[in-house]
């Protein structure tokens, strides 16, 4: 990895270039100098922005450190298209699962093993960057079709493009149901706009393939839900909407598992996630100092969009509550946030191009701006030059295409110690490394938790589960419990310091990142 001056130092003079450029365009344009220069000015001004921000969120999503659920749809994938059978039932757990396995991301699994498999890494990585610059080139086509001027979608795309980056870790599901969710808002835009019922057709087919790629779909049906209220409150049609809510939620029942998916899919929204990270709330997130960034830039955001929707003079009552609603969900669970954010870069630019345009007609009201609100905008502008150079600086000299399973993130040299010494049996994992270990231990090791624990374990053994992996109360039921042949777990967390006096469990292997316990009397046996 290169590292972050020598970015600084080339990023300072791709700056001074950019500015340059710009500086001498404005003056030239203003003279009336030539025209023919300044209409060869305004092209080239508008490539370079093209060019300029394809590169910087190419650079903001560069992330190669492979998320843990990918192993868990690439072992899903392996089994579908190696096994000759469509796995309704969890063959990677040796503790009690349900009897069906509901595994909502199934087709994603489908997917994403064949091209990882004929073109590695690389493959899946194109894929993800391709889906992230569709997603955000629907949030513009949504702020055009709104009636949003280009300056105020550049702001908010610059703003939004920073806010999502949290969500598109390398590779999970979710980027398809972040993309099928601006897509479903984009339809929805263009209905509301146009009346054309053939538009609302269209989400008929987004929800077939979204409701099979991951279980965010549900979020599809929500928006076209907010819709009908907010138009139905307004005296507007709504019926129409209410109609392809119906329609695309019996559409949903296609799927392997038919009304079990929704059986699923019901608990699932119902069910608590205490111990899961990502589904903590904004302030406890703030509070404990997990996604602090992130907790902090969705309060900014909300704020700047409650300024914006009360300047804006023709707001509508479905904009308030899709913006509310989104906000609401995104505040209860961070995970939820990039719904909101991307909302704001649809629905926000239009509000702030007419609050540019009450500006521009009123330019006792720009005389009357604070100082420093002069002085932050420009600071703003030369900071996105900045950010701009510097991510195509991380863009060149970066590895863009990898994926990489680094430690301590993941158990690697524990893995590569098990496999190397020919060990089979049941594995006692830390939450985060099940279906990295299924991926590369299967059908030698069986795993005693994963991140699919949802779908695969009922409720009561995954709050065993987590009792044992923080050392709470009653942590060794869980260990004595199941017939675990190995424990892998983090090193130096509360339950390595209760595993290391348990008398029947010794060492075998430990590094910076994990501690492998293994019963002493499997020892010797392998």
């Amino acid at each position: 990895m290169v590292p972050f001056l020598p970015h600084a130092k080339i990023g300072f003079i791709l700056t001074a270039i950019m500015l340059y450029i710009n500086l001498t365009g404005a003056f030239v344009m203003k003279k009336g100098i030539c025209l023919k220069a300044e209409g060869m000015l305004k092209y080239w001004k508008i490539l370079l922005l093209g060019a300029a921000m394809f590169v910087y969120f190419i650079g903001v999503f560069i992330n190669i450190v492979a998320d843990p659920d990918l192993w868990g749809y690439l072992a899903f994938g392996r089994l579908f298209w190696e096994s000759g059978y469509f796995p309704f039932h969890d063959v990677f757990s040796y503790i009690p699962t349900k009897e069906i396995w509901v595994y909502h991301e199934w087709l994603t699994g489908v997917l994403f093993f064949p091209i990882y498999k004929h073109s590695g890494a690389m493959g899946l990585q194109i894929l993800r960057y391709i889906i992230v610059l569709m997603t955000l080139g629907l949030v513009c086509a949504t702020a055009v079709k709104r009636g949003a001027h280009p300056f105020p979608i550049f702001i908010i795309l610059f703003l939004t493009g920073n806010a999502i980056t949290d969500g598109y870790s390398p590779v999970r599901a979710q980027v398809f149901t972040y993309f099928f969710f601006v897509l479903s808002v984009y339809i929805l835009e263009s209905f509301k706009k146009d009346r054309n019922p053939v538009y609302l057709w269209w989400l008929l087919p987004v929800q077939l393939i979204w409701c099979n790629v991951h279980g965010g779909f549900v979020a599809g049906l929500g928006i076209i839900g907010l819709y009908a209220v907010g138009e139905g409150l307004t005296g507007q049609r709504f019926l129409p909407y209410v109609r392809i809510m119906i329609l695309s939620t019996l559409v949903t029942l296609i799927n392997p598992y038919g009304i079990d998916y929704w059986i699923y899919t019901f608990q699932a929204l119902n069910m608590p996630r205490p111990d899961i990270v990502e589904w903590m709330s904004i302030p406890m997130a703030i509070i404990t100092g997990k996604y602090t960034g992130t907790g902090v830039f969705s309060i900014v955001i909300f704020l700047i969009s409650v300024l914006l929707i009360i300047r804006y003079r023709q707001r509508s009552l479905t904009d308030i509550l899709v913006l509310t609603v989104t906000a609401y969900l995104g505040f209860k669970h961070i995970r939820h946030s990039i719904f909101f954010f991307l909302i704001f870069g649809a629905y926000t630019p239009v509000f702030f191009s007419d609050f540019l345009n009450a500006l521009k007609h009123d330019l006792t009201k720009l005389k009357r701006m604070p100082q420093l609100v002069k002085s932050l905008s420009a600071v703003s502008i030369v900071l996105f030059a900045f950010l701009t150079a510097a991510s195509f600086c991380k863009f060149i000299f970066n590895p863009v295409f990898d994926l990489r399973t680094p430690s301590p993130y993941y158990p690697v040299g524990a893995v590569e110690w098990i496999k190397s010494h020919h060990w089979r049996g049941n594995i006692l994992p830390h939450f985060d490394w099940g279906e990295f270990i299924i991926w590369h231990c299967y059908p030698a090791c069986h795993v005693g938790m994963d991140g699919r624990y949802e779908t695969v374990y009922e409720s009561d053994v995954s709050e065993e589960y987590f009792s044992f992996l923080h050392g709470r109360e009653g942590w060794q039921t869980f260990l004595r419990k199941y017939p675990h042949t190995m424990v892998l777990i983090k090193i130096n967390s509360k339950t390595d310091a209760l595993m290391r006096r348990e008398p029947e469990w010794q060492i075998a292997y430990e590094d910076e990142a994990c501690v492998l316990f293994l019963r002493k009397e499997d020892r010797s046996v392998n």
